[in-house]
């Protein structure tokens, strides 16, 4: 592969994280809204995927076991719906924060 072969699979691959990024905070927007919904642990699953955060950084975030992650991550268990939220909300965070980043690496 030439130079300006890797270079454009270089920016390809920036755009589908930026897409990917943006299409996770609209699916954490909207979950935190439907937090009765029974997909927890798919978006859940999904955030941690598209973040790279590990299983044990996620237990610190959220102040639970390594456990606790592993079972929302398959979806055999949840917070309860009052937690949701702020579950949701925190990944929303980490999501905006990483597409800041990202957009500013772009430039």
């Amino acid at each position: 592969m030439d130079a300006e072969s890797f270079d454009r699979e270089v920016e390809d691959f920036d755009r589908k994280r930026l897409a990917i990024f943006e299409t996770l905070i609209k699916e954490l927007v909207k979950a935190s809204a439907d937090v009765d919904s029974s997909d927890f642990g798919r978006v859940f699953s999904h955030a941690q995927s598209v973040l790279g955060i590990s299983d044990l950084q996620m237990s610190l975030l959220f102040k639970v076991s390594r456990p606790t992650i592993g079972r929302w991550t398959r979806n055999v268990t949840a917070p309860h719906r009052f937690v949701r939220k702020a579950v949701y909300d925190t990944l929303l965070n980490e999501a905006n924060n990483s597409l800041k980043g990202l957009r500013h690496q772009a430039k």
